[in-house]
């Protein structure tokens, strides 16, 4: 019984951490286009901006999924 108590906060922990690295990845991309979009009405441009943000905002979630793996690997050692 004490196994399946530990077997359950295991699947809950990564759970957390699934649904962390998601919202770690997607965030910076969705802010990209805000910002891309909102940077070409400014400008009027077509969508150079939006790209240039998208580019830089999955760049910034690559970095924050290898950060938060990284981190997660030290603590379970």
């Amino acid at each position: 019984m004490v196994k399946k108590k530990r077997d359950y906060k295991d699947t809950l922990k990564n759970l957390t951490l699934i649904s962390q690295i998601g919202l770690s990845v997607v965030t910076p991309i969705l802010i990209g286009v805000f910002l891309g979009q909102l940077l070409d009405k400014w400008f009027g441009t077509r969508s150079i901006f939006v790209i240039i943000f998208i580019v830089l905002g999955a760049g910034g979630g690559f970095l924050n999924l290898f950060k938060i793996t990284g981190t997660w690997k030290d603590k379970r050692k």
